[in-house]
């Protein structure tokens, strides 16, 4: 039995376990991309038109052209926005 020595942990530090090894749901991933695109650009992106794919890691929006536009304008900008919200691990690689 490992005896304990009184030191005090974080509470914040129990989780990085789970940090580094869950992913966040599709749904959670579509929701801060929506977030962080209504941020960057303005534009209210509807979630319902929108859909992720955890294989690719691709998400795939049915927005007009002009909307899909203005998104590859500011593409990088969104990723790291994303990246910063949801992690690294969790964070989409392309928008189309």
């Amino acid at each position: 039995m490992k005896k304990r020595t009184g030191e005090l942990q974080k509470i914040g530090s129990l989780f990085d376990i789970y940090k580094d090894r869950l992913k966040a749901p599709q749904k959670t991933v579509v929701d801060a991309v929506v977030e962080v695109v209504h941020d960057v650009t303005g534009i209210k992106l509807d979630a319902a038109r929108c859909s992720y794919t955890v294989s690719t890691k691709t998400l795939a929006t049915n927005a007009p052209s002009m909307i899909q536009q203005e998104i590859k304008m500011h593409h990088e900008e969104i990723m790291m926005h994303v990246k910063g919200r949801i992690g690294e691990k969790s964070a989409p690689t392309r928008i189309i």
